[in-house]
């Protein structure tokens, strides 16, 4: 596993039609509580390719973060999907939703659930091995995310040591393959201005490509000097384990990561196990380091060591970021991870959702309440409203011509530089209650363009190849399909 990737491949790559990495189909998730039942995401559709930064737009309370948690299988205990399709890099992860749970109702009484325990144990044991590794989420109020108890680089480090075993020992066997005579020849070019592929070429001709992310992470600092680089980087050929320690990593990097047999006795043991990965977690804490450097934390040598309560709040959704990416997920989900931070360092981070999205080439599902947020960093977004998704365009598309009633009143609200209003548009009327909500389309009875025909279920209309409407008004086009 790499750190790092060439945007030439990254754009040949893309230009590749492909299988979306993401595919979510008619997806239902409604919520059991003493009211009744709360139908909170109501057949959903969707699709991210890979390396793209799709958007989901709403009021607050129309489904878009649980459509995340459902994309996670990290639904509220009161929380079941109920029907739909969760298709992540050709994999189901809904195939057995419908073993899941049983939902009993008799008449004129609360529904009750009553969950499948040993299905769920399963579920979770196959999700854990995606979780983190595949699919990242960056959590909306990073205070409440992070662990008041552990420092930062021990949070960081657990997710490596949890999911990337075999990229911190693979980092270890390359600097114990390089001697000071192979890494004298980076050390007498590290004064010049190099990028990354004339760096990637000399390690080539070196023989110390696997040193790609270590060496390049040195050359690219803009903290230290030359000379200090020129001395760190003849350092790594210093950096060796010892001989016991060695043949422990050698087996550990046959097994991909996963704990030899001949060792699975020994690691039972407390002391022996701390001595066995001793070199592994202080290699995962320098990885925390470059990682939190990647996403440009301040004084990131010191935040290591440091817990949460004593960052502030843009530092933390750092620690948050660095977390994500940790483990080079194919996707990140990123839940309004600007909401509670000010302005300018809310364009700090979307700048860096930006560049983290150009280097790793990682898909983002970025969640919002504002559509100014959204246009910073998306390529195409969906609209949601009660539980329902309205619209999905690319985002010139949605700019330039909304086309549902409920975008359109989005954006009229919206003030304008050098427009003089005494009072600002609104869209009049509430969000309807979705224990029972209105009958057909959700958003009728709000809808200044509402007609009969909008008391029946509403279509999923395609008026263009990349724009689809939820709407009774585009409903007799040539175009329209069933959703």
């Amino acid at each position: 596993m790499r750190l790092t990737q060439e945007s030439e491949l990254n754009q040949v790559e893309q230009a590749i039609p492909k299988e979306p990495l993401l595919r979510v189909n008619g997806l239902r998730v409604s919520f059991i509580t003493r009211a009744g039942k709360i139908q909170a995401i109501n057949d959903v559709s969707f699709e991210i390719q890979a390396g793209e930064t799709f958007g989901l737009v709403g009021e607050t309370g129309c489904g878009k973060s649980q459509t995340a948690l459902a994309i996670m299988r990290l639904t509220p205990e009161a929380g079941i999907i109920e029907r739909g399709e969760i298709w992540f890099a050709g994999t189901n992860l809904t195939k057995n939703i419908t073993r899941e749970f049983k939902l009993t109702q008799k008449k004129n009484a609360r529904p009750k659930l009553k969950r499948n325990k040993s299905m769920l144990k399963r579920l979770n044991q196959e999700m854990n091995e995606i979780r983190g590794k595949e699919v990242s989420m960056i959590f909306q109020e990073p205070m409440t995310s992070l662990d008041p108890v552990y420092t930062v680089g021990m949070q960081v480090s657990e997710t490596l040591l949890r999911h990337c075993t075999d990229l911190l020992v693979d980092r270890i066997l390359a600097r114990n393959a390089a001697t000071r005579e192979k890494l004298r020849e980076i050390t007498n070019t590290a004064t010049h201005e190099l990028t990354q592929t004339e760096v990637r070429e000399l390690l080539h001709r070196s023989g110390l490509e696997r040193l790609e992310d270590q060496i390049w992470f040195i050359i690219s600092r803009k903290d230290i000097g030359i000379t200090q680089k020129i001395r760190r980087i003849s350092e790594l050929a210093e950096r060796k384990p010892t001989p016991i320690t060695m043949m422990f990593l050698v087996e550990l990097n046959k097994s991909s990561g996963k704990m030899p047999i001949k060792y699975r006795i020994l690691n039972k043991m407390p002391i022996i196990r701390r001595w066995l990965w001793g070199t592994i977690q202080k290699e995962a804490l320098d990885l925390s380091y470059e990682l939190l450097s990647l996403v440009n934390m301040p004084n990131a040598e010191n935040v290591l060591h440091q817990y949460p309560h004593e960052l502030s709040g843009g530092m933390r959704q750092r620690v948050m970021i660095a977390m994500a990416l940790a483990t080079r997920p194919k996707l990140v989900i990123a839940d309004e991870p600007t909401s509670a931070l000010d302005v300018t360092v809310q364009a700090q981070i979307l700048e860096l959702l930006r560049e983290l999205n150009r280097t790793f080439n990682s898909a983002i599902l970025f969640i919002s309440h504002d559509i100014g947020v959204i246009s910073e960093v998306c390529n195409r977004v969906g609209v949601m409203y009660a539980g329902n998704l309205v619209e999905v365009a690319r985002l010139d598309q949605l700019f330039a011509d909304p086309k549902h009633p409920y975008t359109q009143g989005l954006f009229a609200s919206i003030p304008k530089y050098g427009e003089k209003r005494e009072l600002l548009q609104t869209i009049e009327g509430t969000v309807p209650n979705l224990i029972d909500p209105p009958k057909g389309c959700r958003f009728r009875t709000r809808c200044s363009r509402a007609f009969e025909k909008c008391t029946e279920g509403p279509p999923w209309v395609q008026v263009d190849r990349d724009h689809g409407v939820l709407c009774w008004l585009y409903g007799e086009s040539e175009k329209h399909v069933d959703q």
